[in-house]
């Protein structure tokens, strides 16, 4: 049965990380913050230093209820009203633990993945805000855009991979 020891762990030193974060740039950052950028990196739009952590503390929220709730929730539903491939075989009783075990794995290394990009993206505009004009730095970003959108298609193909087939056919 796979175990969520490791993700776990991961994800909680992540939101350690990101209390450093909040500690270190709060005392740094502007009272009115950049907080939306154009395509080049500038600035178009701009909030208080209250909403825009208020923000950054529903994005950690926002990626914990993926890692930990949504696997609570598909648990807790009848088969009927899950949708996934050959479930009659994957939640048949003898299998249903196994199968509910890989998705809280898989939503387990969704949430840390999620959380690391957000975690980066919030770095990258607490340094753009330590600077006159703002500028978010694009030549960081769009790298970590494109590893966060192929880590999640390879492992969204995983997981439609993993419940296509019935094993031994």
């Amino acid at each position: 049965m796979p175990n969520t020891r490791l993700p776990n762990s991961i994800f909680f030193m992540l939101i350690a990380l990101a209390a450093v974060q909040f500690f270190y740039y709060t005392p740094r950052l502007p009272d009115i913050l950049a907080s939306h950028f154009g395509k080049a990196g500038s600035v178009n739009a701009w909030q208080t230093k209250t909403a825009f952590f208020s923000m950054e503390l529903a994005i950690i929220v926002l990626a914990t209820v993926v890692s930990f709730s949504i696997p609570r929730i598909i648990a807790a539903m009848p088969v009927s009203m899950i949708n996934l491939p050959h479930k009659e075989f994957w939640l048949s009783p003898q299998r249903r633990d196994d199968t509910l075990a890989y998705i809280r794995v898989w939503t387990a290394w969704l949430g840390c993945a999620l959380l690391a990009f957000l975690l980066f993206v919030m770095e990258l505009v607490y340094r753009a805000n330590l600077h006159t004009p703002p500028q978010l730095n694009m030549a960081a970003f769009v790298p970590a855009l494109l590893a966060f959108v192929a880590f999640d298609t390879v492992a969204i193909v995983r997981l439609l991979l993993h419940f296509a087939k019935i094993p031994g056919d």
